[in-house]
């Protein structure tokens, strides 16, 4: 499967509703989709997963920052 077309599936999934401070728990399930194959990566695909999750983090955490310097609100 190529990346535009896993790109595409992820953007056209159906989630569950999240508030958007519940960021954290996506990416605590994020972690453990990686502890439940962790085994199968080579180290540096997995260190490639720990980047990408550190990336979403990142992004994460300053959209709740920039909503909440916007917004005013905790």
């Amino acid at each position: 499967m190529e990346s535009e077309e896993m790109m595409a599936k992820m953007i056209a999934r159906p989630s569950t509703y999240r508030h958007f401070d519940d960021w954290p728990d996506v990416l605590a399930r994020y972690a453990n989709c990686l502890k439940r194959i962790e085994s199968k990566l080579d180290p540096r695909d997995l260190d490639a997963l720990l980047n990408v999750g550190a990336d979403f983090y990142r992004t994460l955490a300053r959209a709740e920052d920039y909503r909440r310097s916007v917004c005013g609100r905790d």
